[in-house]
């Protein structure tokens, strides 16, 4: 007979940061555990409130499932005497595992003859394997911050106060935290003080909401969502969408209840971010907008409990988000009174980075950067570009900033309001307002050339400092966010289809700092930045479907520079440009099914192998050199190849690229079968390996094939 086990831990208010992680560690420890204890169930669901971290197995069986051990014993000759009568360490053995020696049999190893015995395990109930298996579960889970309430090193996010657990209608005596489980849960806080008897694990949900909890969160959200929808459209408008905000009240409350408030009409003169900031970061408030995207002079939020008291609980809020308002209102109105121009001198003050400047010397970096990046990205966003480098950082000096520290996430954003009411061009302002994004993967990008630019040279430089400076991202350790810049110069350029050579580009970055002080190990940098944007880049094409060994063969290319970006024989690593990069791997991703493909990666890695092991260098290739039917035809079609693909290098025209390079495995298969490349004479066996390192040389333009992994080729 199969029973649901139910296990709450009881607690006060946990943060609501904590609990989405703290079920989900629940969850993943409690699958483990049933599977290791051979104990089955049909499923796993998790419920949690600001009070009680819950875990619910649905058709937990009544006993483990038996099973056989192999297990081996001692030697053979270990294990008996001379006359064959059993010896101490047999007995031992036997003893130790519960078996009588008539049990024992002999088996060989490679390490010689040993005795072995098969040892029965019977399965135990299952509430004596559950009651220390959760106890286990309980003390084990990880939170950012916690806490000790005991006299004992017992620590949890917060003090558990109950603990609940059965199996079915069975009571397990389960104990930590100094609480021994029992069958009663405890009612909403308010709405109703004090303990409930759950009786059976199945009867949970149902009990609590008796009790005014609602234990499950997706239905507290969408309890919530309904509410908050409904009175947004009592005043006139909708709701603000913020899926996080809507989650983060759900994970606030145990029986959520909405109610409307509204503020002075005064205040919708400040610049919406500010509103919404204001409602949203400190109150937790949903703001009300009209179907333009006006704001109304209204807000939404979400009460843990009924609609008793509603108008004191309403007027309370609004008094509290008045206060906050004016706040906002004081610094509005104190910083529009200097243009951002007027601080950029007082940015030479402000220390950027520890031993790296001022931000003064920063935003000139920015305008050098940016104009090099909008000469190769976007040429008519260089004016732009360039003033907005200089203003950028100035709102980090302004009150909303720099003194309202509550407000310190419109960094950026405050900016580009700042200088379109100082007159600046829209441009200007708008790369302003862009230049952070994207602040995460899920961030929006500029949405401007210029703010694009400005954002490269933002993060470009950030980098380039911190790696100069000595502040290199380590492990899981990155407090400068020198990753996340990473990131976001590789997510720009990918998104936006802008082709950028990361080398040139960190050498530009950096060319200042080494400039300032030559004693920089600039070759040990310049290599950690090499490692570190190839980093960036492979995560990008993980992130993008890319598999490992495609996205290894074309990081690993060495590609040749368009007209206009070198030397014609100059090449740059194939990871640098990381829009082709992702170009190449998805063409190579594609061509991966044709039927030529895999023997052709077979043969190019004998190519590689081949040249990898010569201990001579080949020079240029000598036709007259080529008196094998089977060479002449292979120069012949790379000769072919080549003059089909060049302009098609050039137009980045890959997918017409790899159809050309297939034809030559007819070809090199032919050579390796006709051809003894090690031949005799010198001359001879220097031609063949040019021939070779032509072929190797097209392929890896645009990929190294050594790095694909195809079936049939031996390991």
């Amino acid at each position: 007979m199969a029973r649901d086990l139910l296990f709450e831990i009881g607690v006060e208010e946990l943060p609501t940061s904590y609990i989405e992680p703290a079920l989900a560690q629940l969850e993943r420890e409690a699958h483990a555990a049933l599977k290791e204890r051979r104990l089955g169930f049909q499923g796993l669901a998790m419920y949690g409130t600001p009070r009680r971290l819950t875990l619910l197995v649905r058709g937990v069986v009544d006993r483990q499932t038996d099973f056989d051990e192999e297990a081996t014993g001692p030697a053979t000759k270990a294990a008996y005497d001379a006359e064959g009568k059993p010896t101490r360490a047999l007995l031992g053995f036997c003893q130790g595992k519960g078996v009588d020696v008539a049990a024992v049999r002999r088996v060989t190893t490679p390490k010689g003859e040993y005795v072995a015995v098969t040892v029965h395990h019977t399965g135990k109930p299952a509430a004596e394997v559950l009651t220390p298996l959760l106890a286990t579960l309980a003390t084990r889970l990880q939170f950012p911050k916690s806490m000790r309430w005991l006299d004992n090193d017992t620590r949890f996010a917060r003090p558990v106060r109950w603990l609940v657990a059965l199996l079915g209608d069975e009571v397990l005596q389960v104990e930590a935290f100094g609480v021994v489980a029992g069958a009663d849960s405890m009612g909403h806080r308010f709405l109703a003080r004090g303990p409930v008897r759950i009786g059976d694990a199945g009867r949970y949900i149902g009990a609590l909401e008796d009790v005014n909890v609602i234990a499950d969160r997706e239905r507290r959200e969408q309890r919530l969502a309904q509410q908050v929808e409904a009175l947004a459209r009592e005043a006139g408008g909708q709701v603000v969408l913020d899926p996080e905000l809507m989650s983060i009240n759900a994970d606030l409350v145990e029986w959520p209840t909405a109610f409307s408030g509204q503020f002075d009409p005064k205040y919708l003169d400040l610049p919406r971010e500010v509103i919404v900031t204001a409602l949203r970061e400190h109150q937790r408030f949903y703001a009300v907008e009209q179907a333009s995207g006006k704001l109304l002079p209204f807000f939404i939020a979400a009460r843990n409990g009924d609609g008793r008291g509603l108008d004191i609980v309403r007027k309370g809020n609004q008094e509290v988000l008045v206060a906050r308002l004016e706040d906002a209102k004081f610094y509005w109105e104190t910083d529009i009174k200097h243009a951002p121009a007027e601080r950029i001198e007082a940015l030479a003050s402000v220390v950027w980075m520890e031993g790296l400047g001022s931000l003064r010397e920063k935003a000139a970096r920015l305008d050098s950067l940016s104009g090099w990046l909008a000469a190769r990205l976007a040429p008519a966003s260089d004016t732009a570009a360039r003033r907005a480098a200089w203003l950028c950082k100035t709102d980090l000096l302004s009150e909303m900033i720099g003194s309202g520290k509550e407000y310190a996430s419109l960094e950026g954003t405050m900016g580009g309001h700042y200088a379109r009411r100082a007159g600046e061009p829209e441009d200007v302002a708008a790369a302003i307002a862009e230049h952070y994004r994207p602040r995460g993967s899920s961030d929006a990008l500029p949405s401007t050339d210029a703010g694009s630019i400005l954002s490269l040279a933002d993060k470009l430089d950030h980098v380039a400092g911190a790696f100069v400076g000595g502040k290199v991202p380590s492990g899981s350790e990155d407090p400068y966010g020198v990753r996340r810049a990473g990131n976001g110069v590789v997510c720009i350029l990918v998104e936006q289809q802008r082709r950028l050579d990361l080398q040139a580009t960190t050498m530009e970055a950096t060319r200042i700092f080494f400039t300032a002080d030559p004693e920089l190990p600039q070759a040990a940098i310049m290599k950690q930045l090499a490692e570190f944007w190839r980093g960036r880049i492979e995560l990008a094409l993980e992130e993008r479907g890319i598999a490992y060994d495609t996205r290894d063969a074309a990081l690993e290319a060495r590609v040749a520079m368009a007209a206009g970006e070198g030397a014609a024989t100059q090449r740059r690593a194939g990871w640098a440009d990381p829009c082709d990069a992702l170009a190449r791997a998805r063409v190579l991703a594609e061509f991966r099914g044709n039927r030529n493909f895999a023997p052709l990666v077979i043969l190019f890695k004998r190519v590689a192998n081949i040249l990898k092991a010569a201990t001579e260098k080949p020079g240029a290739l000598d036709a007259t050199l080529l008196t094998e039917p089977a060479e002449q035809a292979l120069s012949t079609a790379l000769d072919a190849a080549r003059k089909r693909t060049d302009p098609l290098w050039d137009k980045r025209q890959y997918a017409e690229i790899l159809p050309a390079l297939l034809e030559l495995e007819a070809p090199i298969h032919t050579f390796f079968d006709d051809v003894l490349v090690n031949a005799e004479d010198p001359a001879v066996r220097l031609n063949r390996l040019a021939l070779l390192t032509g072929v190797r040389e097209l392929f890896v333009r645009g990929w190294d094939l050594s790095r694909v992994v195809v079936e049939g080729e031996k390991s």
